[in-house]
């Protein structure tokens, strides 16, 4: 019995060891996206500060109403802005506010990818194309629910409140994740 109990309590040692091990390589392995995390609460902050809050706010909001109305007419889609921040999908009259730019997810974007353990390649090919993801999909999210509010006005509310902001959320997560992949693929591939 003494051995089985000294041979149990050395197995049940390096199991330990082993799950430590494997904590240790999770929390490494997920340091950048909690830097990203406290970065991006940070800038946000910086962002509501009065004085800079205003002009942000002014240029992000005139930026994505002229980026609609554009990609709109490339479409040729019947979108109309009569002046910032009003934009006219199908007949059905929006005005753009800051939540609607999608900000907060460019910004997540780019501090993500700014932590990221990347090659400065990755990194670049990396944040253009998560940026320009968040650029074609918010744009297409202005097409889409115009239609939506000429047809179901009733649904307007609830689909841009609840469903676009998990889609945008899952959709940068899901962009960072998959180029985080392909960097450990890269990663891998040039060790060998």
């Amino acid at each position: 019995m003494g051995k089985n109990t000294k041979k149990d309590r050395k197995q049940q040692r390096l199991e330990q060891q082993r799950a430590r091990e494997r904590r240790k390589q999770l929390i490494d392995k997920l340091k950048p996206l909690l830097w990203a995390f406290v970065a991006w609460f940070v800038i946000n902050a910086i962002l509501h500060i009065p004085g800079i809050q205003e002009p942000f706010n002014h240029a992000f909001v005139a930026f994505t109403t002229h980026a609609a109305y554009w990609f709109g007419t490339v479409l040729f889609i019947p979108v109309e802005m009569s002046s910032v921040p009003f934009l006219t999908v199908n007949g059905f009259p929006m005005r753009v506010v800051m939540e609607c730019t999608a900000y907060t997810f460019y910004l997540f974007a780019i501090v993500l990818v700014l932590f990221a353990r990347w090659p400065r390649k990755q990194k670049i090919t990396g944040l253009v194309f998560i940026l320009l993801g968040i650029f074609i999909i918010n744009n297409l999210r202005f097409i889409s629910m115009g239609y939506l509010g000429s047809w179901r006005p009733e649904l307007f509310d609830v689909v841009h409140d609840i469903v676009w902001n998990v889609l945008f959320g899952f959709m940068v997560f899901g962009l960072w994740a998959w180029r985080e992949i392909r960097s450990s693929q890269y990663e891998v591939r040039s060790k060998q």
